[in-house]
């Protein structure tokens, strides 16, 4: 691991909820020490995140993806970007960064869940339902619910428009 990945590691081990700020403080001395560092930006955004701050997160996540934030990282980021923009209510954003997650990103569960909630709060909520079916469907399983999966898939499509 690199030098700023231990750091990174060594700051969210060290967080606490119960004191968001002490991580918002040590991700901002990080940033300070890795200006213009993409994974260092998306780091200090998600401990904005943390501490309840979400409209300062969210261009700060901005400049992290224009930073040229890559793989896991990136597909974290825009997890916890749509999530921010969900926060903040601004739905289409939230629905159109976390399909960006999905097309980029394909079979992700994390995805799914925070689009559908993204989906629910746009009011699109058969959508939301038929992802969290088809995810289900992919996940859990087990004799009933294989015994039904043909009508479910069926029906979450027809929700689905």
């Amino acid at each position: 691991m690199s030098a700023l990945g231990d750091a990174i590691k060594a700051g969210w081990e060290a967080a606490r909820r119960e004191d968001p700020e002490a991580t918002v403080g040590y991700f901002r001395d990080l940033l300070r020490q890795h200006a213009d560092d993409a994974r260092a930006l998306f780091e200090y955004a998600g401990a904005l995140d943390f501490a309840g701050r979400e409209s300062e997160a969210a261009p700060v996540y901005e400049r992290a993806f224009s930073a040229g934030l890559a793989g896991d990282d990136l597909r974290r980021g825009l997890i916890q970007y749509g999530s921010t923009l969900r926060n903040l209510g601004r739905f289409d954003e939230a629905v159109a960064a976390l399909r960006q997650a999905d097309e980029q990103f394909p079979g992700h569960d994390s995805i799914a869940a925070f689009l559908a909630l993204a989906l629910t709060s746009a009011g699109r909520c058969e959508e939301a339902v038929a992802r969290l079916i088809v995810l289900a469907l992919d996940r859990i399983g087990g004799e009933d619910l294989e015994h039904y999966q043909w009508a479910l898939r069926n029906y979450a499509a027809e929700l689905s428009g």
